[in-house]
């Protein structure tokens, strides 16, 4: 008795193993876990009179024209961490973030209403406003009024 009982386990342990599987190469893709950034976007509006160049880890990702607005960027992006600058016709860095996994969330409370975070930067320059963001956009206060060239 005390053989078939080690063989019916040793069966049983084959068996269980068999569907829950090991993972690797056999793995489908309908399983695998997603990628990090699968459900990250960055967007960006451009309220001012001049082209902004948006680059994304050092490189350009978009132009975007005066009154230009992106919600969101329509390019693949890299891995996270994502180093996000704006740039002015002449290359001067306008605003910058990081963007990093885990950053951007949103919750939903089970008696109603929610929470959202995500990483933003604003800018106001005296030709106009720059937002840039990844998450939910940017609330706020009417823009400033910039220092004079800021927008050279």
């Amino acid at each position: 008795m005390g053989l078939r009982r080690v063989s019916w386990l040793a069966l049983m342990a084959m068996a269980v193993s068999g569907c829950v599987g090991g993972g690797g190469a056999s793995e489908s893709p309908a399983t695998a876990a997603p990628s990090p950034t699968a459900n990250m976007t960055l967007s960006i509006a451009n309220y001012t009179t001049i082209a902004v160049t948006l680059v994304v880890n050092g490189s350009v990702v978009e132009v975007v024209g005066p009154g230009g607005y992106q919600d969101p960027i329509k390019v693949a992006l890299t891995a996270l961490p994502w180093t996000v600058e704006t740039r002015s016709p002449s290359g001067r860095v306008l605003s910058s973030m990081t963007v990093r996994s885990g950053d951007v969330w949103q919750t939903s409370y089970p008696g109603g209403g929610g929470a959202a975070h995500g990483d933003a930067v604003r800018v106001d320059l005296s030709c106009g406003r720059i937002d840039v963001w990844s998450g939910p956009p940017l609330l706020g206060p009417p823009p400033g009024p910039g220092t004079s060239g800021d927008c050279a």
